[in-house]
């Protein structure tokens, strides 16, 4: 069985972050957590246009179908 090489980036046990695979991130974390916070925000606007466009909706002159009749 091969097994896959060691990463250098990553601790031999567990997965915690070597501390180059740190360095190599840090230039990447602001912009990264920009990018995160517009999606979450779109997302989150997205939701809650389309939750309160329902909410408006009159449904009033839609016919309602009679209820089913009872078997006995």
């Amino acid at each position: 069985m091969v097994l896959p090489p060691v990463s250098q980036y990553h601790q031999a046990k567990g997965y915690s972050q070597t501390p180059a695979l740190q360095r190599a991130r840090r230039p990447f974390f602001i912009r990264n957590t920009i990018t995160g916070l517009l999606l979450l925000g779109f997302t989150g606007a997205v939701y809650t246009y389309s939750i309160m466009a329902v909410k408006q909706d009159d449904l009033s002159d839609v016919p309602m179908p009679p209820p089913p009749a009872e078997n006995k």
